[in-house]
């Protein structure tokens, strides 16, 4: 079965508020946008390290700079919020950690990476989806070749055992 783009775009979104998985594209949202939300000179010495509900952990080089920028924190929020168009972000927390700013070093063996998320290569919502689209339809000849099979409601690949996969299952 083949989504258009349309189709699937639906079901991320219907995905992202089923499974709260909302605060988490809002946290990619602000992450693949620093520079624009923080502006350049801020988002060179700053990464974004963790959110908890309403409130975002930002890394920085030291501690002056943690001083520094506790003066420009509610306008950096701010910031955020408006860029979101929501109140994502009550209080801003600063960390400092130099190893968030170390750049990816590849020695003999070794891979030393930076901490965060990687960001996709390409912004663009229709390219990614179109990549999601294709390797989820690889995936799904995989299994239905390694004795798989599909499942009587959705197509969804599911074990031999079992007439309709787990999605389909808990909504009975």
């Amino acid at each position: 079965m083949m989504f258009k783009n349309e189709d699937l775009r639906h079901i991320l979104d219907r995905l992202l508020e089923e499974y709260s998985w909302r605060p988490a594209k809002l946290l990619w949202m602000v992450e693949t946008n620093w520079k624009s939300i923080a502006g350049e000179y801020v988002a060179k010495h700053t990464r974004v390290i963790g959110y908890r509900p309403k409130i975002l952990t930002l890394a920085v080089k030291s501690s002056s700079w943690s001083q520094e920028l506790q003066y420009s924190l509610p306008g950096l929020r701010d910031n955020i919020n408006n860029f979101l168009g929501t109140a994502f972000v009550n209080d801003i927390q600063t960390r400092v950690w130099m190893t968030a700013f170390r750049p990816p070093v590849m020695g003999k063996g070794e891979v030393s990476v930076r901490i965060g998320r990687i960001k996709p290569k390409t912004d663009n919502l229709n390219t990614l989806i179109d990549r999601v689209e294709v390797n989820y339809h690889k995936a799904v000849r995989k299994w239905l070749k390694e004795g798989y099979q599909p499942c009587a409601r959705c197509g969804s690949p599911t074990l031999k055992s079992y007439r309709l996969c787990s999605v389909c299952e808990n909504r009975k």
